[in-house]
């Protein structure tokens, strides 16, 4: 699902000029602290190189031949470039044993989805090619520089620090999704070195060194990018002097602890904030700066709830915080404040309700314990929302030195009175006066509906025991979890679709196996429409596409699941088949009109459902998207398309095929819960397309969601998953507010459409339409050709709220009951 789309997708963005002021290096300028030992010289690469863009044949000798790429890094042909690569390896040959004091290596990222490298392992043999660990290059450069953290740039990656030796030089490069370099070079060493041992632990198999080693080098450069943040943090802050050198000496003290650090970690351990104590003496120095610039031992303050909290950052004390929320009974949504503890001790607080129904733990409401983790490309996030733990007297939470502490708060209320809920959230320390945050909870005289109109579904397979982040232990609970966010519109895999067996004829001849089918069902009871990933090929079993037989076959195959749709009383309208994945080419046409040919014929009901990612869908073979009955376009592909490609989609729609939508860019941490997840339903309301996807539910990577350091490659849930549980995540949330949000205009339209007929007032019902159009039109003013998905982009993330209590107002207006 992911590979060619972000393909794709960054080949819309590939082509952008360099902007004035994005930074640029000069090759010419470099340092090179010893010949180039690597010049000219031949190297293999594992895998293949395979980023459109840039990838030709002159990948195998560009790396070496002095050469460095001129303009946008990974449009040039001079470039090598990888996608999804776990790890792109480059091994040269030196051609003799050499001494080798260093290397270098340049590469990009900053825009368009690529990153920085996480990890640039060096490893380097002898003639017997036993490889042994010289050291990880991005660490090592950084005592030089560091490349910038925010826009496009290209960077070189240096030492000359090495101080080894060996014919062979390999250097193997974690960094994804993408990975771009343009030259590499070794620089030579003393000739004395050569004779002796190799320094370095010996390595036999790279790529499992590497996965051991991963975990150990994320941990060591989160605390330095920390200590770093932090000291240019405290020279720009105006304290007294006495103060700033004692905390410059507890940063200074813990950066050099780093070196002490374990080499290795254990499958228990999580990349939550801090990571271990030496971690935490960095939080203790970030603790007593806040308090030299005059904040409180324990502040509460408030930031937009959707805006990206920063790790190292003075809290903003002029925010005070106060909770209002607007709501229908029966919906759910979501507030939060901060707490932020600048003393040198953890803070064990209790947190109460006073004044609201319920209170003093009301059941409509539950709290979270907002946690800090940290990302594979070492951008750290308040994501994974785990409940507080609770007992008679209140919820718990605790806050480190140094860090923020976000509570986080779900408001469910079902069956609360239509009124103005006026109150405190009341935070306890002992021996302390207790804090306390006005809370107001607006309860309009609505019911929101128990199901919504807007589908919604993720690629969950939980049809498998086991795939991607799925587990036999964390299954049902994932399943109870999607369900409680409005998805109802669960996917399995082609195993819930078996063909049977059939003659030469193509009759059926062994009735498919239903079992597998009915498990699914039963799991998924009630859910308004099944998707299925048929993943079909050329031939249903022996017989190829454009014979008789298979076109029998196909027949009778959609006929026999039909028939069994009907026996477990559902309709086989309610079923999709996505016959071809992201076809964006005749070829894989082809194969969707010969499946879906056979499905027209058999006349069963079920619907033919494809993804299509032609970069100008009106490249696609007419045929194909008349056979289809949902088009449904990737979101951003679609947004950054041409005006005359999304018109071609809406003709299609006016011509009888639902729309519907998805998205599957990712890391999903690193993407705004609020303008990839949240709005993805205004946008469906602005085209009327009926379904919101988003890739995958159940995908983390390959590793744990708690550990991404681990993961082995990108991860897309939306949630925090572990091998047993499941624990709720902001993305995910989004997509439920969002899905809640469309529910609002289809709830105002309703309104509208009724209001004359209820003696409604012209004026203001032209107010209500104006809203219609206006509301989202004004919401989606982030969600443009030009949007920037990243959580980190400076947006206002408040509007949809804001229109969503317009909607409030205005329905209590056409109901006359103002």
């Amino acid at each position: 699902m992911t590979n060619r789309l972000s393909v794709l997708i960054l080949a819309t963005m590939a082509l952008m000029p360099m902007a004035p002021g994005q930074a640029a290096d000069d090759p010419a300028a470099y340092t090179r602290p010893g010949e180039n030992l690597a010049l000219g010289k031949s190297y293999a690469l594992q895998p293949a190189p395979g980023y459109s863009h840039c990838t030709d044949p002159g990948d195998t000798t560009q790396l070496t031949d002095g050469a460095y790429s001129d303009g946008y890094f990974w449009t040039q042909p001079s470039t090598v470039g990888w996608q999804n690569a776990k790890p792109a390896v480059v091994a040269i040959d030196l051609g003799s044993d050499q001494p080798i004091r260093g290397l270098s290596l340049r590469s990009a990222a900053g825009t368009a989805g690529v990153f920085w490298p996480v990890g640039i392992y060096v490893f380097t043999a002898g003639e017997d090619k036993v490889f042994h660990w010289a050291g990880d290059l991005v660490s090592l450069s950084e005592q030089h520089s560091s490349p910038p953290k925010d826009g496009y740039s290209t960077h070189r990656y240096w030492t000359d620090t090495l101080k080894t030796h060996g014919r062979y030089v390999t250097i193997a490069a974690v960094s994804e999704p993408y990975f771009f370099v343009d030259e590499i070079e070794v620089y030579a060493g003393e000739p004395a070195w050569t004779s002796t041992p190799l320094p370095g632990e010996p390595v036999n198999d790279v790529v499992a060194f590497m996965k051991r080693l991963s975990v150990k080098v994320s941990v060591e450069r989160r605390i330095t990018h920390d200590v770093n943040d932090l000291r240019a943090l405290l020279q720009q802050t105006p304290i007294d002097e006495a103060v700033r050198t004692a905390i410059a000496g507890d940063l200074d003290s813990a950066a050099l602890a780093i070196t002490s650090l374990p080499v290795a970690y254990d499958e228990k351990f999580r990349a939550v904030l801090p990571l271990n104590e030496v971690h935490a003496r960095v939080f203790c120095a970030q603790a007593r700066l806040w308090s030299a610039v005059g904040a409180a031992p324990l502040l509460t303050w408030q930031s937009p709830l959707w805006d990206m909290i920063p790790l190292i950052g003075i809290p903003d004390s002029s925010a005070p915080a106060q909770i209002s929320v607007w709501m229908m009974n029966n919906e759910y949504r979501a507030a939060a404040f901060n707490l932020s503890n600048a003393t040198q001790a953890p803070m064990d607080l209790t947190l109460r309700f006073e004044g609201i129904p319920g209170s003093p733990m009301p059941s409509w409401i539950t709290v979270h314990e907002a946690a800090w983790t940290d990302t594979k490309t070492l951008v750290p996030v308040v994501a994974a929302l785990p409940e507080a733990k609770r007992d008679d007297n209140g919820y718990h939470i605790r806050v480190e030195p140094g860090l923020t502490r976000q509570v986080w708060m779900t408001f469910h209320p079902v069956d609360q009175p239509a009124a103005e809920h006026r109150g405190e959230i009341v935070v306890a320390q002992a021996g302390q006066e207790p804090l306390r945050v006005p809370l107001a909870v607006q309860v309009y005289p609505f019911r929101f509906p128990d199901q919504a109109k807007l589908h919604c579904g993720g690629w969950d397979y939980t049809d498998q025991p086991a795939m991607y982040g799925v587990t036999p232990e964390n299954r049902e609970p994932l399943i109870a979890h999607l369900r409680e966010r409005f998805v109802d519109s669960p996917w399995g895999t082609s195993a819930v679709l078996p063909y049977g067996a059939y003659n030469a004829e193509g009759h059926m001849i062994e009735k498919p196996d239903t079992a597998h089918f009915d498990a699914w069902i039963d799991r998924w009871s009630g859910a308004a429409q099944y998707c299925v990933f048929a993943a079909v090929a050329e031939h249903l079993n022996s017989m190829p596409m454009g014979t008789a037989p298979f076109e029998q076959a196909a027949r009778e195959w959609f006929t026999f699941w039909a028939g069994h749709i009907r026996v477990r009383g559902l309709k086989p309208e309610q079923f999709a088949v996505l016959v071809f994945d992201e076809p964006h080419a005749h070829e894989h046409d082809a194969v969707i009109k010969a499946w879906a040919a056979a499905l027209r014929k058999a006349e069963t009901g079920i619907r033919i459902w494809e993804d299509p990612t032609y970069a100008d869908i009106n490249g696609a073979d007419p045929e194909m998207l008349a056979l289809c009955d949902v088009l449904c376009p990737n979101l951003p592909l679609f947004v950054r398309g041409s005006e005359e490609s999304r018109q071609r989609y809406i003709q299609e729609r006016d011509a009888g095929r639902a729309l519907e939508f998805y998205s599957c860019s990712g890391p999903m941490r690193l993407l705004d819960p609020y303008v990839y997840c949240r709005l993805q339903p205004w946008t469906c309301w602005e085209y009327k397309a009926g379904a919101s996807y988003f890739w995958a539910f159940g995908d983390d990577g390959n590793g744990v969601s708690w550990n991404e350091y681990a993961a082995g490659r990108t991860a897309y849930t939306p949630v925090f998953l572990d091998a047993t549980s499941v624990t709720a995540g902001k993305h995910m949330e989004a997509i439920r507010e969002g899905i809640e949000d469309y529910e609002y205009l289809a709830i105002l339209e309703e309104a509208i459409a009724s209001a004359s007929s209820r003696g409604v007032s012209a004026e203001t019902i032209a107010r209500a339409k104006e809203l219609l159009v206006q509301g989202p039109a004004r919401v989606r003013t982030v969600y443009t050709q030009d949007t920037d998905f990243w959580w980190k982009a400076e947006c206002d993330r408040t509007v949809a709220d804001a229109v969503r209590r317009e909607i409030l107002d205005m329905l209590v207006a056409l109901d006359g009951a103002s």
